[in-house]
């Protein structure tokens, strides 16, 4: 199925190309040809080849027979905390409450916190399955690697210190992994926001993480290739974690880990119906940092795993890891055309921003319903309800959520290349 969507996407590039030669021509008539196929090859071209071949996916869906474990495995669960105060209570709540027959095993790495959370962990009563590791501040990855060394279960997941399981969460996503091909090692978590209504930028982050995200990570998940098993949520094989030495100590530490396993020849897969809700950024300025960490985060894995020369990365892994090549120079295309056509079109030429540049817009609106449809059909098999999202934060989401934030991710992928100081 992956050869046949890889094709079909081919064949609409192909009369893409077609209809945009004219465009290009016209474009080029004012700004040379170079910028004329760059900025058409970027906004139109990758971007309705990339809607193209997750929109047949999806269609396509490979159905996967259900299968019963006979007995549910013991599992670590790791969180790495610092300076959780106000989340910490709740997120361990959410791991008692849940549904699993297997014995869960909670480390709790505080990581040098100053706030008093480590006071109010001491404080509450745990049970006997649950330790607290006291760790100097180190970081992330750090904490995480002390607290693997302790694992004696065959399965391990990490959980956020603001992150909230659905009481379903852990039986699915263990379900996922134990019930996969034996060379998957790792399967991402479905997270969703839970700080929605917070402000307008918390309701754009949530349709972009119950339709972008969602969405990207349900298509690698049906190729077995999630690019990132997220920190927030994820299961792993133990044994393949202390095998590549863990988490490095870096700004997208979730990412290289991922990379590492895949380098090795192994698969990860995506638990659509594992959900886990999570803290997002409240701010404008906040959720341009994490963006710019993520963009970093990215070109980050690219210069330490060296993935795409392994022999071992199989043809769907490789495939889906060159279309992210593209995207610093997707975002760059956005600041370029986007102020360039708004500037044409308020002194009368709609050259840029015109019906032939809106086309792809239809193409994103058929994707997101058709997203849409999916995460409802799976959020019914598990009796979850989402509250209803903002109308307004999905328009601006569909029309401005990329070009808002291209400036921080760029910056991100030239920090990184640049070996510029990191910030978290």
């Amino acid at each position: 199925m992956f050869l046949i969507t890889t094709m079909i996407a081919l064949l609409c590039l192909v009369v893409s190309i077609c209809i945009n030669v004219n465009w290009i021509n016209d474009i080029a008539c004012y700004f040379g040809y170079f910028l004329a196929i760059y900025l058409v090859t970027f906004i139109a071209l990758i971007p309705g080849f990339n809607y193209v071949f997750h929109f047949v996916s999806l269609l396509f869906e490979k159905k996967t027979k259900k299968q019963c474990v006979k007995k549910e495995q013991d599992v670590t669960i790791l969180i790495p905390v610092y300076n959780a105060k106000e989340t910490i209570k709740e997120t361990l709540e959410s791991i008692q409450k849940q549904k699993y027959c297997g014995d869960i095993f909670v480390k709790i790495i505080d990581d040098g916190s100053t706030d008093g959370t480590l006071a109010l962990l001491k404080s509450m009563e745990l049970d006997s399955n649950t330790t607290i590791i006291e760790a100097t501040h180190q970081g992330k990855s750090s904490a995480l690697n002390k607290a693997l060394q302790t694992v004696k279960t065959d399965y391990t997941i990490t959980v956020d210190a603001d992150t909230v399981l659905h009481p379903l969460a852990v039986r699915n996503i263990m379900s996922q992994l134990m019930n996969s091909d034996e060379k998957t090692v790792a399967v991402a978590g479905c997270i969703f926001v839970k700080n929605a209504k917070k402000s307008f930028i918390t309701k754009l982050q949530e349709w972009d993480y119950t339709l972008g995200i969602f969405g990207v990570k349900f298509v690698q998940g049906n190729y077995q290739s999630a690019l990132v098993a997220q920190g927030a949520f994820s299961a792993y094989k133990t044994k393949m974690l202390k095998e590549i030495g863990g988490w490095e100590n870096c700004i997208g530490e979730d990412i290289v880990l991922t990379w590492q396993l895949l380098a090795k020849g192994y698969e990860t897969g995506f638990a659509k119906n594992a959900i886990a809700y999570t803290e997002v950024p409240e701010k404008y300025r906040d959720l341009g940092k994490q963006r710019k960490r993520w963009a970093r985060g990215m070109i980050e894995a690219f210069k330490r795993v060296k993935i795409l020369g392994t022999k071992k990365l199989n043809m769907k892994s490789r495939f889906l890891m060159c279309l992210n090549i593209f995207f610093p120079l997707i975002d760059l295309a956005l600041l370029i055309f986007v102020p360039l056509g708004l500037i044409l079109l308020a002194l009368g030429n709609p050259l840029l921003i015109s019906w032939i540049s809106l086309l792809v817009i239809p193409l994103g609106l058929l994707l997101c319903l058709l997203i849409e449809i999916r995460r409802k059909n799976m959020l019914k098999e598990i009796d979850c309800k989402l509250e209803k999202r903002s109308i307004l934060a999905f328009i601006v989401y569909v029309l401005l959520y990329a070009v808002i934030l291209a400036p921080y991710c760029l910056i991100g992928y030239i920090s990184e290349l640049f070996n510029c100081k990191k910030e978290w």
